[in-house]
């Protein structure tokens, strides 16, 4: 179904002229009675409001068609249940799916003729609703006035989700070419794995009895091991045995498996693994990405999960839950205990180093392992607050936590992908052993409303300060590590300003732009000389100065520029030069190298120069840099006079010459001002 999606879309964007039609017989399709229900057209039209977004089809005219389509499809679907009535139920597909028009007719009687107006919107139902409207005999007058005016609306609320991403890519397409489908992913993962957990509640939740009853027959029969098992699940056998029993087994078991997957396996199966995982990760780091994971990581602190367990076992307690709070406590104690044991005893290092003392150690996960007892033990006591139907919520909710915070470890590189494997896998056996112990040894029910409230509450407080305190922090310290080349000035000054790359990559390792610029010198300085000279700084990219881009006619000097990665970071300066003679601007960025300067251990910056461009589309209008780089380096040069600067080109390296792509290999080397030249 996908690949035939992307055959559609890509055949839309080949035949613009067409599209038109192809969305009218679309929207007529999806409104069909029955057939809408086997066309996947919500996709579709999510896809062609991207490609209206980036500028492949035009808003209006796609909009009109839509509109036409719905209009035709629910009218002739009218006409089918109103000419056949009741003979309708013998028809394809109604003849299979006789549930459709029963869901239909009940939705109708419940809502009347105002379900023509809810059923365009909602998806199950809206090829079905006309022509039930049509059976049960509803004024054809009424009918085309609510079809024709719902259609108007549908026609939008389809096309704008799918035109608002096209947005967004195209801005990110902007900023880095793999961005955009990094966060996709993300969000993808995310819908996943909540989708997988509510799966997984609605099918093991009714076999649990069952299961328990089986373990109990089991330790039945087993004289010698069957304690640790009975310890849990039998009300009647002491528990606290069975779980220190349960602690060394977890603890020996997570230690073994390690040694044995590192020896056993001639230490590299498990290493190869672990740094494959780990130098992917690091090469999608990006800025954006990087804040979102320190947040994630820091509410797995103890600065905040600690706030958030005290806060619950004070208020299990005070409503007479004592017996639930002590066995959430020892669960705490003994997975805290198990991940210092198996660090200090293991002593595995950690991808960077981060933390003093034990915590210097990787395998396991903390993190992971704290925050699934935390969190994963909330989401099991809370559930009961909810309504059967919702009691998946508490679960989805805290697995989205503790996924985020596990793949937080990995994507900063503070653990291992072993370590938050084990980390995982010990927390939840530890949510799991303790739960069926206190589930089969409870002697006080008490009261079940109020702790995911109070829970709640505790964590955003407790997060929000934390993250805001130390934000600024963390990202220094989880900051992508690189080494510093130190070079002679008069060596780069001549031939070696060849070693630096000569590309801006983007997050794939493509080519995104030419590094047609390389200033050594005080970042300050190297400022105040382009301010000198008429240079500005621009408006600095926030969420007030964004709204910009959302007026009809902008004007590009008070737009704010989108920033620009190079490894994982952006630009350390953005300045922009207004054109004369109606010009278009130019923009200059610079980021941080790997190289300093000797003598003097001078910071060398590389970057590119630019001309700005408007780019308009339905929803935002945007700064764009154009690729005419040849063009913008000549105009830059005059700008310059007074610096020491010379241009040089590139011979060894592929360059752009194709579309609107221009670079010659032309690279201009300058020299900070106020700091006597190299000699050439």
């Amino acid at each position: 179904m996908a690949q035939l999606i992307d055959q559609l879309l890509q055949w839309v964007a080949a035949h613009p002229h067409l599209a038109g039609i192809f969305v009218a017989l679309l929207a007529f399709a999806e409104s069909l009675a029955g057939v809408g229900l086997l066309v996947p057209g919500a996709f579709i039209m999510f896809g062609i409001g991207a490609l209206i977004a980036v500028g492949v089809l035009e808003f209006w005219p796609v909009y009109a068609w839509a509109v036409l389509g719905a209009i035709v499809g629910d009218g002739f679907s009218f006409w089918l249940g109103r000419h056949f009535h009741q003979q309708i139920r013998a028809f394809w597909p109604f003849r299979q799916h006789p549930d459709w028009l029963q869901k239909g007719e009940d939705f109708f009687q419940r809502h009347g003729g105002k379900s023509v107006l809810l059923g365009r919107f909602i998806g199950p139902i809206r090829p079905v609703i006309p022509v039930v409207a049509g059976m049960l005999d509803m004024p054809p007058g009424r009918f085309y006035v609510v079809n024709v005016l719902s259609a108007f609306a549908w026609a939008p609320l389809y096309l704008l989700p799918g035109m608002a991403f096209g947005a967004s890519l195209a801005l990110a397409g902007e900023v880095a070419g793999r961005l955009a489908l990094l966060i996709v992913l993300l969000l993808v993962s995310v819908w996943l794995l909540a989708w997988c957990i509510r799966w997984l509640y609605r099918h093991t939740q009714p076999h649990a009895q069952r299961w328990v009853h089986a373990a109990m027959l089991w330790a039945a029969r087993h004289r010698y091991l069957g304690w640790l098992v009975a310890g849990l699940v039998d009300p009647h056998q002491p528990v606290s045995r069975s779980l220190l029993a349960w602690l060394v087994l977890l603890a020996g078991g997570a230690w073994l498996f390690f040694f044995m997957l590192v020896n056993v396996l001639g230490q590299n199966t498990l290493q190869q693994l672990d740094l494959g995982i780990n130098q992917f990760l690091q090469n999608l780091r990006n800025p954006l990405i990087d804040h979102v994971m320190v947040i994630f990581s820091a509410l797995g602190d103890a600065q905040v999960t600690m706030p958030v367990l005290l806060a619950a076992l004070g208020w299990l307690w005070w409503r007479g839950r004592t017996q639930e709070a002590i066995y959430w406590l020892a669960a705490v104690a003994f997975g805290k205990l198990a991940v210092i044991i198996l660090k200090v005893s293991l002593g595995v290092a950690r991808p960077v180093a981060l933390y003093p003392g034990w915590e210097a150690f990787s395998f396991p996960s903390g993190h992971a392992t704290m925050s699934v007892i935390i969190y994963g033990y909330l989401a099991v006591s809370s559930a009961r607050e909810f309504s059967l139907r919702w009691r998946w919520l508490p679960y989805v909710v805290s697995g989205v936590l503790i996924a985020g915070i596990a793949f937080s470890r990995l994507y900063l590189g503070a653990h291992w992908v072993s370590d938050v494997l084990a980390g995982l896998a010990m927390g939840l056996a530890w949510v799991a052993l303790s739960r069926i112990a206190l589930r089969r040894h409870r002697r006080e029910p008490g009261a079940t409303s109020g702790l995911t409230a109070i829970c709640l509450a505790v964590l955003v407080v407790a997060g929000l300060w934390h993250v805001s305190s130390n934000l600024a922090a963390d990202l220094q310290r989880y900051a992508i590590q690189k080494g510093i080349h130190r070079l002679p000035v008069e060596s780069w000054w001549r031939e070696d300003w060849q070693r630096i790359p000569a590309y801006r990559l983007d997050l794939g390792g493509e080519r995104e732009q030419p590094l047609t610029l390389q200033w050594a010198g005080n970042l300050q300085n190297v400022k105040a000389e382009l301010q000198a000279r008429g240079w500005r700084t621009p408006d600095s990219l926030s969420w007030r100065t964004a709204l910009h881009w959302l007026q009809p006619s902008p004007k590009l000097s008070a737009l704010p520029l989108l920033p620009h990665l190079q490894q994982g970071r952006f630009e350390s300066l953005q300045m922009v030069y207004n054109g004369e003679d109606g010009s278009l601007p130019l923009v200059i960025r610079l980021w941080a190298s790997a190289y300093r300067l000797q003598p003097g251990d001078v910071p060398l910056w590389v970057g590119t120069v630019a001309e700005l461009e408007l780019r308009q589309l339905p929803l935002i209008s945007y700064p764009q840099t154009r690729q005419d780089y040849d063009t913008a380096l000549r105009r830059l040069k005059p700008t310059l006079q007074g610096l020491s600067f010379k241009s040089v080109r590139r011979q060894a390296v592929s360059l752009l010459e194709s579309g609107e792509a221009h670079w010659d290999g032309q690279v201009i080397v300058l020299w900070q001002r106020s700091v006597s030249p190299p000699a050439k």
